[in-house]
């Protein structure tokens, strides 16, 4: 396996959601950009307050997205949002391992299957 995926089970209060909003945006717009960058989707349960990132990067660029990227606004995002759970899928470097326990990470090593490109839209 050449990627991590990272899934992200968080909550916001509801008074919390529109700043939360607003403080993903430039995230998303800085992750978009990453090369290495292939899955980054922010979803909202229908309780309005359970919220999942999907992330999936080739290996390399986990550490690169989170320090520079997520970085700048790690303190405030932490603030707004309760990470629950974080499974992470593949086989993480010690150094990204590392970063990732430090959000509680449930680490999940691949035993089988695939995965296949989407056709570029």
């Amino acid at each position: 396996m050449t990627y991590i995926t990272n899934v992200f089970h968080m909550t916001v209060e509801p008074e919390n959601l529109e700043e939360f909003k607003y403080l993903i945006d430039p995230i998303i717009a800085a992750s978009s950009n990453e090369p290495g960058t292939l899955i980054y989707e922010y979803t909202l349960g229908e309780d309005g307050r359970t919220v999942h990132i999907v992330e999936r990067y080739l290996t390399d660029a986990v550490l690169s997205h989170v320090e520079n990227t997520f970085g700048p606004y790690a303190e405030r995002f932490l603030k707004l949002a309760t990470i629950e759970t974080l499974y992470v899928y593949g086989k993480p470097r010690a150094d990204l391992r590392a970063k990732l326990e430090s959000f509680g990470a449930i680490f999940m090593s691949p035993i089988a299957g695939f995965s296949r490109p989407a056709a570029a839209a």
